[in-house]
């Protein structure tokens, strides 16, 4: 038995020990430091960086802001979206943010209701740029036609998205849009689907090879009518005159004049007249292979 009280004994002294040698080199570590004026102002100002954060940040994560002491603004809006309809995206930010109070569940929230409202191709990121001034970046649909239906007009992108409607103007003034009257399909239930047929498909394959050219103002409507019935489309000039261009480009039947051919012919009418339709009423099929005839004759 006092065996084992001195073993014991001899445990705690040399335990006892081993922590007040750990002690005294820290002390001599300490005091080693803090004889530099310089490592003392470091170790300071590193300090009261660090209190600062975090005195800090609870405070701003706590900050609920009124909607109207907030300023939202995107990144690069694009030049073609009308005044009303910026400020009502900009107001659907505001009201998600002034929710709760700052912090990263507002800016999810915020970015949600902007993918679910049928404006944008992506909505990349919403950030703070200080604690009253929220930036967004996003990727708009960008409106490549306006479609014509019963049910009434709506735009759609290059690749056939419907865009969202709504009770004020999309677009801005002094933006020219041609119209895609009479498509066979209803449109899609919501904005952000594609619309089905193929004429819609054809129509912008067309927009897409005459954006570029001198006379693409004079082109008003295409119109897909016929295309249940034949396959094809016609252009519709502001005159008002009827050309017929035929298929989809690039899926000509027999004999028919490829697109390349329809365009060139088109160019030249324009250098010869100044104008597609010869600023004339009389209609034109553009689709024989081997020349320009007026329809009715």
């Amino acid at each position: 038995m006092a065996r084992r009280h001195r073993k014991r004994f001899i445990f705690f002294r040399n335990a006892i020990a081993s922590f007040g040698a750990i002690l005294l080199h820290s002390a001599q570590a300490f005091l080693l430091i803090f004889r530099s004026p310089i490592t003392v102002a470091w170790i300071l100002t590193i300090g009261g960086l660090i209190t600062l954060t975090a005195l800090s940040v609870p405070s701003l994560r706590a900050t609920r802001i009124a909607a109207k002491d907030l300023l939202v603004t995107f990144d690069s809006p694009p030049v073609w979206l009308n005044e009303s309809l910026l400020t009502e995206l900009q107001d659907l930010v505001r009201s998600h943010l002034a929710a709760i109070p700052v912090g990263r569940q507002g800016l999810i929230n915020a970015s949600d209701a902007l993918e679910g409202s049928g404006w944008f191709a992506t909505v990349n990121q919403i950030s703070w740029q200080n604690t009253s001034h929220a930036e967004v970046d996003a990727t708009f649909l960008i409106p490549h036609a306006r479609v014509r239906t019963p049910k009434g007009e709506f735009f759609v992108d290059a690749m056939g998205i419907v865009l969202p409607s709504r009770d004020g103007r999309i677009i801005s003034s002094g933006y020219h849009f041609v119209t895609l009257n009479a498509p066979e399909h209803a449109p899609p239930q919501r904005p952000g689907l594609r619309w089905d047929g193929g004429d819609i498909i054809a129509a912008l394959q067309v927009l897409r090879l005459i954006y570029d050219k001198p006379w693409a103002l004079q082109v008003k409507t295409i119109d897909l009518s016929s295309w249940a019935n034949n396959g094809s489309l016609s252009l519709i000039t502001e005159t008002p005159c009827r050309l017929i261009w035929g298929s989809s480009p690039g899926q000509e039947v027999g004999l028919e004049a490829l697109a390349n051919e329809k365009l060139a012919r088109l160019d030249h009418i324009y250098r010869d007249h100044g104008a597609i339709d010869r600023g004339r009423s009389v209609g034109l099929d553009i689709t024989q292979p081997d020349r320009i005839a007026k329809i009715g004759f």
